[in-house]
């Protein structure tokens, strides 16, 4: 049988970038459960994952290694099973929400430039920055917020500005600007399209989107957005991106039974 339209555009936009099965679940139990109470059916979780090119065998391959790792946990119905968060697989999930959803940035006033002192070799530099952070030159670079700076070097707050292309080139990688622009680009033609009445396939469209959106947004922190603020590949994809997800509304659990 060949591919509805609609298949055909879940799997193009699955294909924009590698799929791990076990974040695509994530991905989907972390969007559809808006309750620590919340299951979901694994027949469901199939219907779902199925139109990103994932099997049955690799899908319980992923959940059984979820449940291994204490994210998941599986609930028997009979001959059914049920799948839900665990409490720390809520307690990522909701930590991650703000990240994933929000459309507003942090305050420009949580970045600095630090410069570390002239006997520091550069790649001790770079291991002692901060998570949130770039390397701008050899012992130079943006953080976001003071904890984890040493205390003998020069720290000052960053004032807005417009970035040089060598600045924007250290803060954003250059794979990760070309995977924001790719997925932008599969999207942004959906948003001219009818919504899909079908609730399983319009969850699997916006399913294969926030997989792709999540697994790239959380390769980062803020730093991005704080120094560059809509002018980079990422707040372009974000605009489109959370555009797609209004239109294809998160159902609610019941309907997808």
């Amino acid at each position: 049988m060949e591919p509805t339209e609609l298949q055909q555009i879940i799997a193009r936009v699955a294909s924009v970038g590698p799929i791990k099965v076990w974040s695509v679940v994530v991905s989907v139990l972390g969007d559809l459960m808006q309750s620590a109470d919340d299951t979901l059916g694994a027949s469901q979780l199939d219907a779902l994952v199925a139109p990103m090119g994932i099997n049955n065998q690799a899908l319980r391959v992923a959940v059984h290694r979820l449940r291994n790792d204490g994210w998941v946990e599986t609930q028997r119905q009979g001959r059914r099973s049920r799948y839900q968060l665990t409490a720390r697989g809520w307690a990522e999930t909701e930590r991650v929400r703000p990240e994933i959803y929000g459309a507003t940035q942090p305050n420009r006033k949580s970045v600095f430039l630090v410069v570390g002192p002239p006997q520091l070799a550069a790649p001790d530099f770079a291991a002692q920055l901060p998570k949130d952070s770039a390397v701008l030159t050899s012992r130079s670079g943006f953080v976001v917020g003071r904890d984890g700076v040493p205390k003998n070097w020069m720290c000052v707050p960053h004032e807005a500005a417009a970035m040089p292309d060598w600045v924007e080139a250290a803060v954003v990688p250059e794979t990760l600007a070309q995977e924001y622009d790719a997925l932008r680009a599969v999207v942004k033609p959906l948003l001219s399209l009818p919504v899909p009445a079908d609730v399983l396939e319009r969850t699997a469209l916006r399913l294969a989107i926030l997989h792709h959106w999540r697994r790239l947004r959380l390769r980062h922190g803020a730093l991005p957005d704080l120094v560059l603020g809509e002018d980079w590949a990422g707040a372009r994809c974000r605009t489109v991106v959370l555009e797609a997800l209004g239109r294809l509304a998160r159902p609610e659990l019941s309907t997808l039974e």
